[in-house]
């Protein structure tokens, strides 16, 4: 990605072998529509998404108050508008979390670098309960 700088002694922000890492996991979400947009590329939040109340195709719509700034909406329907919408998270890893995108990223990547839960929950400031340590 061209805005992930070098760090020092030119090694690279991504990691051994161009893995990627927090920090490239922070510069990809420092433009939010460019984090989304990956994750739907790669499958971790679905690219297309039926309308729960018509069953049409919805798009994806920018909304400034969801959670993630994008939702699935239709504005199509039979004889009617339809005004139907679902968020972006819909039937994906990241449905029923109240963390941000990049919060999930993080703890996954945490958890399958076998970090143990109490660091993981001194370093994210997560609660009790979204760490898992007791």
């Amino acid at each position: 990605m061209p805005y992930v700088p070098e760090t020092s002694f030119r090694r690279d922000s991504l990691g051994y072998c161009g893995d990627a890492n927090k920090l490239f996991l922070t510069f990809l979400f420092s433009d939010h529509a460019i984090g989304l947009h990956l994750l739907r590329d790669v499958g971790l939040i679905r690219s297309k998404v039926q309308c729960n109340s018509c069953g049409h195709d919805t798009t994806w719509h920018a909304d400034p108050t969801a959670l993630d700034r994008f939702r699935w909406r239709c504005r199509r329907g039979a004889g009617t508008t339809c005004s139907g919408y679902r968020s972006i998270r819909h039937g994906s890893w990241f449905q029923g979390s109240h963390l941000t995108l990049q919060e999930v990223l993080y703890l996954t990547y945490d958890i399958l670098r076998r970090k143990p839960a109490n660091q993981i929950q001194r370093e994210h400031h997560f609660s009790d309960h979204t760490s898992g340590a007791t």
